[in-house]
Parts: C-alpha cells; sequence; structure tokens
C-alpha cells in the first residue's frame, strides 16, 4: 500500500471514530431530551387528569429509556471488543478469528437498536401528542 492511500486510509478510520462518537452523543441527547420535554409536556400542557391514551406516552418513556440503554451497552460492548482485538494481536490470532470477538456483533446490534428506539419513541410520542393536543 503506497504512502497517499495511508494516509487516506488513516483518516477514514479518524473519521469513523469522530461519527460513532457523535452518533453516541446525538443519540443520548435526542433520548434524554425527549425524555425530559415529553414530561414537561404532561406536566404542563395535557395535565394528569385530561389525559387519554396514556399507554403511548407510558411506551414512549420506555423506547427513549431503551435507546439511552442500548447506547451504554453498545460503548460498554465496543470496549470490551476493543480489548479483545488486542489480546488477538497479542497472540496473532487477529486473521484466525472475528476482530473483537462476539462483541463486535454485540455493539453492531445495539447501534441499530439505539436509533431504531429513539425513531419508535419519536412516533409514540407524536401520537400522544395528537390525542391530546391535536384533534
Amino acid at each position: 500500500m503506497d504512502e497517499e492511500l495511508k494516509k487516506y486510509r488513516a483518516s477514514l478510520i479518524d473519521t469513523l471514530r469522530f461519527l460513532n462518537e457523535s452518533y453516541d452523543k446525538l443519540l443520548v441527547t435526542l433520548s434524554g431530551g425527549a425524555l425530559g420535554i415529553s414530561i414537561a409536556f404532561l406536566k404542563d400542557i395535557v395535565k394528569l387528569e385530561n389525559v387519554s391514551n396514556s399507554n403511548l406516552l407510558f411506551y414512549a418513556w420506555l423506547a427513549f429509556i431503551l435507546s439511552l440503554a442500548a447506547v451504554l451497552g453498545r460503548i460498554m460492548f465496543g470496549i470490551e471488543a476493543h480489548r479483545t482485538a488486542i489480546k488477538q494481536v497479542d497472540s496473532g490470532t487477529i486473521y484466525d478469528e472475528k476482530v473483537g470477538g462476539k462483541h463486535s456483533l454485540r455493539t453492531r446490534v445495539l447501534h441499530i437498536g439505539s436509533a431504531s428506539f429513539l425513531l419508535l419513541g419519536l412516533l409514540l410520542l407524536a401520537a400522544f401528542a395528537y390525542y391530546n393536543v391535536g384533534e
């Protein structure tokens, strides 16, 4: 691999690292913010005594919490995947085994799950708002 291509590859790795960090921060911000805003919405706009379809709000909150938990799990399993990869490099098995071991797959699943739960929570929250304000 020529020097120019090595530099380009290194920049791709740096960009990937930055995008992953940004993704996690954004999901935490959006899920946590949506959870907080929905609580304020319930307290200040809808009023507890006037709530209809409260199950939608409950499931929206559950989805936001699951999104946050998925981000935390992704970070935790990402750390373990990197530890496993380091051990694989040290033992010389990096080419014989899945890099990062089983933790790599868990990280990938949680990566998708965290965004999916956020979107589900937003849809449920929008439905709750429609039934309580938008009719």
